[in-house]
């Protein structure tokens, strides 16, 4: 924990870490005997490569940094913040091999086990507050000594360091090969080197560990302006002279980075600047050393080719950077000044949808471990992989692929695109939001975001496997281990968390595909805002896309009631905590990623369609695709669905679940068994419909955003398998361009082929993928009408099958998802290229709101009201004001038809189209029968007897009115409202009575 807001944070990965030892009696060490890590290291550090045989000399050391071993996992991680502090932590004992929290709660799995807070046990705490915090003194004997003792998974504070700094401290790295050094740069424009030896002040477990967790500067921490200061705003002028005063507080330094022991570069609003550890601030370069960056530079990272020597002396010459603008580009540093100085970009990386965007500014960049790929987060927008070289060969960039001729971005000077998006987060609210690469082959992409999570995206894919909830506020970063499976995560509530990637350690979980299927089936059922707000879902909030031309389905909308941060901004994130009473929630927080998923969404929408400022400059149509994307994941993964990313909306079950249910006579021969086909329809139109080719016209881009056009060959090497040397691979690739089709095709239509063989919900998936081969010419008004009642039909089955078998929750469910695809026909709502709806809407709104044409959809919508007020009155769900809203909504939807022989239409359905069949005057009847039954059962459970006689009353008449016998049911519910009405009336009776006696008495 920090006093302020914790800007950064990093793993101790380098030659040398704080020691452990006791200093009150250096003899004793907090772990018995020595600190040991059993795991095999192999470092991805960015600026040096670890010696074989680090120094041991006792002189090199002093008594607070300690050498590592080459075998030796990063354990210690140290943060910095606005309070103007370093401080150091060791998370040994937290990184164990079983649950993170002995007699706490077990690892959480988000698709298995119910989403609660880790608490720990009773007993856990009982024993912390016995001991000290955590931290004891034992002998064998049970008699206190010096040895020691501590509670397994305590994070040990070691060390607090007073840097010197004026200004929030923004970025800090230990410098290799300088046991004990760090360096440090802020917003008061200073780099400065500090020495754990003279500026910290150690925090021993028992006396200190307060002092670690202060809020403020110490007074005790001596030396803090005695730190040395590398470059300072003093001696920022090319010219020589001063600019340090009043506007240097403007002139931030925002990273740093080295570039050998001594060397490195800092990203600041002076440009790219250089420095050396050995000079003084007035000897250092001066001036930015890109000019194009001069303004503000504001990340960078060092590009080195080939295989690391060992050689950590050996300087880098290229190094990508970017500022405030779009590019981000591969700088040769030995072109610095002189009449070539304006030719230093070697190559440009800009994305597609940002060419003409000037607003936004580089906030990350990254590098894949194998030097192939660039990763680039943008302030106002999202993250971006380019391929450095794309021809390059499979084995790595080379010097030859700067100058070969077959550098034909580079030689027309025109920036590459990017290779695949990434992103559903917000990144506006703080800058300097890092994203990262993570796994051991760089499998997925992590980043923090402004709703406090952390996200972490499957490169591959694009799709999101973690979604933690890691601050109350804004999650500032996530600092991947460089070899183990662990997270760091920091942000604005000043406390810093360690996660850990595990499978689960509760024996009591199934989180296999099927395991997560049952449980969905046991997860409490929440109405959707369709369906609580079925004519005020919008509240008022203009969504207008029409220059954007995609479409915006009543699914994506949402609450606003967590809408405080958009509306008033940076401010927003503070009031929201400050004025809730609930307890935040810190952990994998993965089942609501749906939820932040729409609200993201909708918040740019609403941006767009009110002129404001876009929180994704990029465009709606492509925050679309990847939100649309990672909604199916999601859906696949809760219910243990196989899923591709090229058509995600076409899940299937998987075939080894189906084959051990068919042994156990188990198959989905119903619709409520595991592969129902009522499971495989997306849980929201908006992933589906928009990008299908059979409903829309054209379809909008769907699926994983690679661009798979321009890099075909570069995706095939990247996602092959990984056991195949380089050189092979790209022999395999060879062999496959030969080949008359192409290459990518062919491999992802053969994972595609099994998913195509299957039967869709909606109809068969052949037809599908023979649409989606086609000239475009499937597309019909009247197939489209078609599919979408097949739809809704088959929702409506699965829905009452549900309620036969006794799980009135799932039925709810699905009549309420049957009900979501009802509202793309019923809800007015931008259609986009959704053509087939554009003219129903017309006639919908020229009849305020109303359905005027008896049509096979319109009737299975107040069937499915009708069956899902029932729902709301079992005991499971019992929801009395629910009901009675689905049942006066059926009641008003048929409205039109209940006068025989005409339909009213037009505003207030004021007019009468004439010359209407007796059939729908009959039919609509039979429904409004039904509905006032409905509507008297829920007031019936309501208590509200008068009511609830009338709307049977009601009920009996409409049967009668079409010559139809009352049913059994209506007969026996009227009388039961009859006589509870005068069981009511005769309480209140006597109530009145006796109260009117006892005055009278009293009189």
């Amino acid at each position: 924990k920090h006093g302020g807001c914790i800007n950064t944070a990093c793993w101790l990965d380098v030659d040398w870490r704080i020691s452990t030892v006791s200093h009150e009696d250096s003899g004793n060490d907090y772990y018995k005997g020595g600190f040991d890590t059993s795991s095999s290291f192999s470092s991805n550090n960015e600026y040096y490569n670890p010696p074989l045989s680090p120094s041991r000399r006792k002189s090199d050391y002093g008594k607070f940094a300690t050498p590592t071993s080459s075998t030796e996992a990063p354990t210690q991680i140290c943060t910095s913040g606005d309070d103007h502090l370093i401080k150091f932590w060791d998370v040994a004992s937290s990184m164990g091999s079983i649950s993170p929290l002995p007699g706490g709660s077990a690892t959480i799995t988000p698709f298995s086990s119910r989403l609660e807070p880790m608490r720990a046990s009773s007993e856990l705490i009982s024993r912390w507050k016995n001991h000290g915090d955590g931290y004891f003194f034992s002998t064998d004997d049970g008699q206190y000594s010096h040895h020691q003792r501590h509670l397994p998974g305590i994070v040990h504070p070691l060390l607090t360091l007073t840097t010197g700094h004026r200004g929030n401290v923004f970025h800090v790295t230990p410098v290799p090969f300088s046991p004990g050094k760090v360096a440090t740069c802020a917003a008061d424009g200073f780099l400065r080197l500090t020495d754990v030896e003279i500026h910290s002040t150690p925090s021993s477990p028992l006396v200190n560990r307060a002092r670690a967790n202060s809020t403020t500067s110490s007074s005790s921490n001596t030396g803090g302006d005695s730190s040395a200061v590398i470059i300072s705003p003093e001696y920022s002028s090319d010219d020589g002279g001063s600019q340090y005063g009043i506007l240097s507080s403007e002139k931030m330094c925002f990273s740093h980075t080295f570039l050998n022991a001594n060397e490195g570069l800092v990203c600041s609003e002076r440009g790219l600047l250089h420095f050396d550890l050995r000079l003084p601030a007035r000897s250092q370069k001066r001036g930015s050393l890109i000019e194009e960056l001069k303004k503000t530079c504001k990340a960078c990272a060092p590009w080195r080719l080939g295989e690391d020597n060992g050689d950590y002396q050996l300087q880098s010459a290229y190094v990508f950077a970017g500022g405030t603008g779009v590019d981000v580009a591969l700088y040769d540093l030995r072109m610095t000044g002189g009449p070539s100085s304006g030719n230093q970009a070697v190559q440009r990386y800009r994305p597609q949808a940002l060419q003409n965007k000037s607003s936004v500014a580089v906030s990350g960049i990254d590098l894949s471990r194998n030097k192939r790929e660039l990763l680039v987060s943008y302030e106002s927008d999202q993250i971006y992989t380019f391929p450095i070289f794309p021809n390059a060969s499979a084995a790595g960039p080379s010097l030859l692929d700067i100058d070969s001729n077959d550098g034909a971005d580079k030689k027309s000077n025109e920036p590459i695109p990017e290779l695949c998006s990434y992103g559903g987060h917000l990144n506006r609210m703080t800058f300097l939001k890092q994203a990262k690469y993570a796994g051991p082959n760089d499998e997925y992409i992590c980043t923090g975001s402004d709703s406090g999570h952390a996200w972490i995206y499957e490169k591959d894919s694009g799709a999101v496997v973690s979604f933690l909830k890691a601050d109350n506020h804004t999650c500032n970063g996530i600092v991947p281990h460089p070899s183990l499976p662990y997270f760091i995560t920091y942000g604005i509530d000043s406390t810093a968390k360690l996660w850990r990637a595990t499978s689960p350690v509760d024996n009591e979980v199934d989180d296999t595909d099927l395991g997560r299927f049952k449980y969905s089936r046991e997860v409490e059922y929440e109405k959707s805002i369709v369906l609580r707000k079925w004519r005020d879902a919008r509240r008022g909030k203009p969504i207008d896309l029409e220059d954007e031309e995609i479409s915006f389905l009543p699914d994506e909308i949402t609450d606003d009631d967590d809408d405080l941060d958009d509306e008033i901004g940076m401010m927003g994130i503070f009031l929201r905590h400050r004025y809730t009473n609930a307890l935040p929630y810190i952990g994998n927080n993965l089942m609501n990623l749906n939820s932040r998923l729409k609200k993201n969404y909708f918040t740019c929408c609403r941006s767009v369609g009110m002129d404001e400022v876009e929180p994704v400059k990029s465009g709606i149509a492509s925050l679309r695709r990847r939100v649309a994307l990672m909604k199916s994941r999601y859906q696949a993964d809760r219910l243990g669905l196989e899923w591709n990313s090229r058509t995600p909306w076409l899940m299937k079950p998987r075939d080894s679940i189906l084959e051990q249910l068919q042994k156990e006579r188990k198959g989905p021969t119903d619709m409520v068994s595991y592969g129902a086909g009522v499971d495989l329809i997306p849980d929201d139109p908006s992933c589906w419909i928009p990008f299908e080719r059979l409903m829309t016209n054209p379809p909008e881009m769907g699926g994983s955003p690679f661009n798979v056009k321009r890099y075909e060959r570069f995706i095939l090497e990247s996602c092959a398998d990984d056991s195949i040397t380089p050189v092979a691979r790209a022999n395999q690739i060879d062999v496959f361009e030969e080949g008359t089709e192409s290459s990518l095709e062919v491999t992802v239509d053969s994972l595609d082929a099994k998913c195509a063989s299957q039967k869709h919900s909606i109809q068969s998936n052949e037809m599908l993928a023979k649409s989606s081969e086609s000239d475009g010419q499937s597309y019909s008004h009247t197939q489209a009408w078609d599919i979408l009642y097949q739809t809704v039909t088959l929702l409506k089955e699965a829905g009452n099958e549900a309620l036969k078998s006794s799980q009135p929750a799932l039925a709810a469910q699905r009549y309420d998802k049957a009900i979501n695809y009802c509202s793309i026909a019923y809800l007015n709502f931008p259609v986009g290229n959704s053509l087939f709806l554009a003219e129903h809407q017309y006639v919908i709104s020229k009849n305020s709101g109303f359905e005027c044409r008896w049509n096979p959809l319109l009737k299975q919508l107040i069937m499915i009201r009708l069956n899902l007020s029932m729902c709301f009155l079992k005991e499971e769900l019992k929801d009395t004001k629910e009901a009675l809203s689905q049942a006066n909504l059926a009641l008003r939807a048929l409205r039109p038809f209940t006068e025989k022989g005409v339909v009213l239409t037009g505003k207030k359905l004021s007019k009468k189209r004439k010359d209407e069949p007796y059939e729908t005057f009959k039919e609509a009847k039979t429904l409004q029968a039904k509905a006032y039954f409905r509507l008297g059962s829920a007031q019936l459970a309501a208590t509200d007897f008068e009511e609830a006689v009338r709307s049977f009353d009601r009920s009996a008449r409409c049967s009668k009115e079409v010559d139809a016998q009352v049913e059994d049911a209506v007969v026996r519910k009227l009388n039961e409202a009859k006589r509870r009405r005068k069981e009511k009336k005769e309480k209140e009776r006597k109530k009145f009575k006796l109260m009117f006696s006892s005055q009278g008495d009293e009189d």
